[in-house]
């Protein structure tokens, strides 16, 4: 069983994550093994749980009650390795584990190591080590508790701990010269840590050997500025040393000369020479050398020719080579994409990663050339588009932002009006930007065709919009207080706490062209599907839809749309339950879902206050009187409820089913009733039966039941619903984006559009 806290809190053994319930459930699992193999009072144990409301009266029970079933998830075992223990030691309790079964001890473990490589002369050895144990986090320590108010001392701790050990990962690279690997990550943490003296050396360092000296001053002169500015100190000594051996070109800052023949090659030769400027486009402009709008402008170097490595800062340009056309705008808009990939694609060759980085790249810019804007050079999962105003087209903000959306629509599936949309594809998030104001353009025109490749784009403004970048969630769209007065009267937006000038995008009313629209794309259906609902509420008629397809994206988005649709416009009382069949093909997850979807049974809920939900529901459905005596349909439904397998047969399961398909026709008869299920073809057979058998179960009812499914249902089941008299079955064809969800989820599997 493996504990993991630097992220959100999971527990995953050898079936797979283990639910872990409620969040005091949680947050007592948390605290514990934040002191692994160590006695936690109860007082202390129950001030973590309750830190901001107070200790209830009650919470000696409730912390009873978490421990009894935390005791009983712990006592899974993995088949290997020995099992954690949750004890009764006084005067509180301990969780004992294995120190490798706990990423927070893997990582202190790791850390450890890295130092004492580091200081003992082996820097190359030291960052192996020290990216290992970073790499080990998926975003800060026990996220989801932290969201709900939880805000432990030992977190913070624990984060400042992170920073450290960035900052030595950051001192390997250094003194392995690998100073231009490290210069875009180095960027954004002091970006995002800007009173860490260290890590602005260490960027002063890198920017200095880079030939950036200009821009290394900037980042002394902006660190002296947040510190003056928030505390009211100066630089410490050592950074104001840092500055004056800069200015002076003291060879003490150059890299160490090469070792003698037969030594051992140095990290840095090999390493791929410095990325050329049009690379570096969104680059911070430095002082002196980019100036404002209206002052005189020293164009960057050109792109080079192919084989060639860009010309150095002021080396002479080539006889024959075309000048650059500089251009100031003054009310251009901005907008940068990032797209992160998440550890879902850790175990992937780079080629793969590249491929991917590259598809939707090439799909960001597609969107941006058809709202009128120009796709700067992308770095990496980064990009940027530039939008200038133009009388033939809407302001340049307004397509900026819409432009925005139109990407992260075509690799997200869309989720509720005020939630982040998911990712389409585990572990690809989007991330958007936008800031309105001055820019320098300058462009090469090819010194063959006389045409203008691809823009360098630098300035104050595309400054502002990295740095809203560097924290902007996945899914959201951040944009600058002027993107947002020139978009107000269109687009809403909600502003931000503790950023007055920061805005996040909440609405765009109507969708930009393209892909990010399933609606532009799939009328067709959509209007069959919503005319049938009609036909099943004015008949009372229980009826089926099968949606059928290669692509999973584009089946999701079309089931997404047709319920947002009919829960705004559909008849009245109409319940909308839906379901999506896991990987692992349980066949309980789905109908779990629904039956909590319906009583209203969240997370939050413990064990008993679900039982009184899903028991209110029933004496509800039935009319029965409330004490009258327990339902049967209650205790058959009772793995449901709980969200847990039963351990048994195959022939136990079907019985739960077949209480849960009694349960449905209860429902379908008390309100008009719609099930949409998304990858059915990955279900057991047992599921299958009961999805196709539910119309007949709900004669006369007012009942829709909406199956999304690949194409290998039909080879599982050629006459799937096929005896069904109010049955249709709709065949998606390829559209855009579906190339797109081929290829990522193609990264993913052994066979492609199966799963």
């Amino acid at each position: 069983m493996e504990f993991r806290l630097l992220g959100p809190l999971e527990v995953e053994d050898g079936r797979g994550l283990v639910t872990l319930g409620g969040t005091r459930q949680r947050a007592a699992l948390a605290f514990l093994l934040l002191h692994t193999n160590q006695v936690v009072p109860t007082s202390q144990l129950l001030n973590a749980m309750y830190p901001v409301d107070g200790v209830p009266l009650t919470a000696r029970k409730i912390l009873q009650n978490a421990v009894w079933r935390l005791r009983r998830m712990l006592g899974r075992r993995t088949g290997t390795g020995e099992a954690a223990e949750l004890l009764t030691r006084p005067p509180g309790y301990m969780v004992r584990v294995p120190a490798e079964h706990v990423d927070l001890l893997c990582f202190q473990q790791l850390a450890s190591r890295g130092r004492a490589a580091l200081s003992a002369g082996d820097a190359r050895g030291a960052g192996a080590i020290l990216r290992e144990a970073l790499g080990m986090w998926r975003g800060p320590a026990l996220a989801d508790l932290a969201e709900e108010g939880l805000l432990w001392p030992e977190l913070t701790a624990l984060e400042q701990k992170r920073l450290d050990l960035t900052e030595d990962h950051f001192e390997a690279e250094l003194v392995c010269g690998a100073h231009q690997s490290a210069l875009r990550d180095l960027e954004a943490f002091v970006a995002a840590e800007p009173l860490r003296e260290r890590a602005a050396q260490q960027l002063m360092l890198a920017l200095y050997r880079s030939g950036r000296q200009a821009d290394a001053l900037g980042v002394y002169a902006r660190t002296r500025a947040a510190l003056v500015e928030g505390l009211g100190l100066e630089p410490g000594r050592q950074m104001q040393r840092l500055q004056q051996s800069i200015l002076g070109h003291d060879p003490d800052l150059d890299l160490a000369p090469e070792p003698a023949s037969g030594a051992e090659t140095p990290l840095w030769q090999g390493l791929p020479a410095p990325a050329p400027a049009a690379a570096r486009a969104w680059s911070p402009a430095p002082e002196g050398h980019v100036p404002a709008a209206a002052r005189e402008f020293t164009a960057p170097e050109p792109p080079a020719p192919h084989g060639r490595v860009a010309a150095a800062a002021g080396e002479p340009r080539e006889s024959g080579t075309p000048a650059p056309q500089v251009q100031a705008n003054r009310h251009s808009s901005v907008l940068m994409l990032r797209f992160g990939l998440g550890p879902e694609f850790d175990d992937l060759p780079a080629e793969d990663i590249d491929r991917a980085l590259d598809t939707v790249c090439e799909l960001a810019r597609e969107e941006i050339t058809r709202a009128g804007g120009q796709a700067a050079a992308s770095v990496g999962s980064v990009l940027l588009g530039l939008f200038e105003p133009d009388p033939s087209r809407p302001d340049s903000a307004d397509r900026a932002v819409r432009t925005g959306a139109a990407v992260r629509d075509c690799l997200t599936i869309p989720a509720g009006p005020l939630t982040p949309p998911a990712p389409a594809v585990g572990g690809l998030s989007v991330h958007a930007a936008v800031a309105t104001g001055a820019e320098v353009v300058c462009h090469w025109p090819d010194a063959r065709s006389g045409s203008c490749g691809q823009p360098w784009i630098g300035g104050e403004t595309v400054d502002l919009c990295e740095t809203m970048l560097l924290g902007t969630p996945p899914g959201e769209i951040h944009v600058c207080d002027e993107t947002r007065r020139r978009t107000e009267c269109r687009i809403t937006y909600h502003r931000l706490p503790g950023a007055p000038a920061k805005w996040q995008v909440r609405t765009v009313p109507e969708r930009a062209a393209g892909c990010a629209s399933a609606a532009d794309e799939r009328e067709c259906e959509l209007a069959l599907m919503t005319a049938l609902l009609g036909r099943t509420a004015s008949r009372s008629a229980a009826h089926m839809i099968t949606v059928l397809g290669d692509s999973g994206l584009g089946r999701t988005r079309l089931l997404m749309e047709f319920q947002r649709r009919i829960t705004a416009g559909g008849p009245d009382g109409l319940k909308v339950l839906t379901g999506a069949v896991s990987g692992s093909g349980d066949p309980l997850s789905a109908p779990a879902e629904m039956l909590a979807g319906y009583c209203g049974v969240t997370d939050q809920d413990s064990a008993d206050g679900a039982y009184r939900k899903v028991a209110g529901s029933l004496t509800e459905l039935t009319g029965q009187a409330r004490g009258a005596g327990p339902d049967p349909l209650l205790a058959a439904l009772g793995p449901l409820v709980t969200g847990g397998r039963p351990p048994g047969t195959a022939a136990e399961i079907r019985r739960i089913l077949a209480a849960w398909r009694e349960f449905v026709t209860r429902a379908a008869h008390a309100q008009p009733l719609v099930l949409v299920w998304d990858d059915l073809h990955r279900a057991e057979e047992a599921l299958l039966d009961t999805v196709e058998q539910l119309p007949g179960s709900c004669p006369g009812a007012p009942f829709l039941n909406v199956v999304g499914a690949h194409l290998a249902l039909v080879s599982r089941r050629p006459a799937w619903s096929g005896g069904h008299q109010h049955a249709m079955t709709l065949r998606l064809t390829p559209r855009t984006g579906d190339a797109l969800d081929q290829l990522l989820r193609d990264l993913f599997t052994q066979e492609g559009g199966g799963v």
